[in-house]
C-alpha cells in the first residue's frame, strides 16, 4: 500500500483530480458569466436535440478536456498548481469564447 502511496503514477492520479475538481469549479461560476461552453459547436453536431442534452454534454467536455488539457498543458506538480490548472482551463476558454462587448 505504501508503494502504491508513493507512486509517481498515484501522484499524477491525484493531481488529475484536483484538475478535474478546479474544472469543475470554475465551469460552475462562470455559468453566472453567461458562459456558453461547447453548446453552439454542440448544435452544429447534433442538431434537433433538447437544451438540457446540449447542457449535459456542454458539462461533460468542458470539464473532462479541460482537466486533461490543463494537465498536460500545465504539469502540476503540487495540489495547488493542479487547482490552477483547472481554474485556468476554464477560465482561458471563457475569456477566449466570450463576445465582444459592443461600443
Amino acid at each position: 500500500m505504501e508503494k502504491l502511496l508513493i507512486s509517481p503514477y498515484f501522484l499524477k492520479s491525484i493531481y488529475y483530480i484536483i484538475t478535474l475538481f478546479g474544472s469543475m469549479a470554475m465551469y460552475v461560476f462562470s455559468l453566472n458569466k453567461g458562459f456558453n461552453g461547447s453548446v453552439d459547436f454542440l448544435k452544429k453536431m447534433f442538431p434537433n436535440h433538447s437544451p438540457l442534452f446540449y447542457d449535459r454534454i456542454d458539462f461533460f467536455v468542458v470539464i473532462f478536456v479541460g482537466s486533461i488539457i490543463g494537465t498536460i498543458f500545465f504539469s502540476p506538480a503540487n495540489t495547488l498548481q493542479a487547482l490552477s490548472a483547472g481554474f485556468g482551463w476554464v477560465g482561458a476558454i471563457n475569456i477566449l469564447l466570450s463576445p465582444k462587448p459592443k461600443k
